[in-house]
């Protein structure tokens, strides 16, 4: 394969790369993002979530899903009003009897009509031991790890191919 291929494919493979934060309705003012803490517990663990990039004046509906990408399965949910920066704070707990598994905790902002806005969320493992890093997103089924590994590919084949180059000469 030529280098102009490779790094065509490369680039084509960067450009595919999921975005941090999902828009809905052309809204891309402001990106909603949050952070979780703890990333793993039992039924009843609390969980303290903080979040930026909310739209000021709109409520963000914080809640556990089962489905992250769409908000389906819903077992907890919460309503907070953001700052005027875009910054919002909440607590948020795993129901008593929820069945070990993985779940998202997911923070969302809609419109007058309803329409989605935008949306965050954050992989929360319920029960089964501990969770090294939290599913983040908005590729179905995509984790951290495998856009990292995508990304420290393309940067092991650019430094080989550039050794390689630099060998011929």
């Amino acid at each position: 394969m030529s280098f102009r291929v490779l790094m065509a494919v490369m680039l084509a493979m960067a450009l595919l790369l999921p975005t941090s934060a999902a828009f809905a309705g052309g809204e891309t003012d402001a990106t909603i993002r949050i952070v979780i803490s703890p990333i793993n517990g039992d039924p009843g663990t609390e969980i303290a979530v903080t979040g930026e990039g909310a739209k000021p004046g709109i409520t963000v509906r914080v809640m556990i899903a089962a489905n992250g990408d769409t908000g389906e399965g819903e077992i907890a949910g919460v309503e907070v009003t953001p700052a005027e920066d875009g910054t919002f704070s909440a607590t948020i707990t795993v129901p008593e009897g929820t069945p070990d598994g993985g779940y998202a905790v997911r923070a969302e902002q809609r419109n007058q009509g309803g329409g989605l806005i935008h949306y965050y969320w954050v992989g929360f493992q319920v029960g089964g031991g501990n969770a090294l890093l939290p599913v983040t997103g908005t590729l179905p089924g995509t984790s951290v790890t495998v856009t990292a590994a995508l990304a420290a590919l393309l940067v092991i084949v650019l430094a080989v191919q550039g050794t390689r180059r630099a060998l011929r000469r």
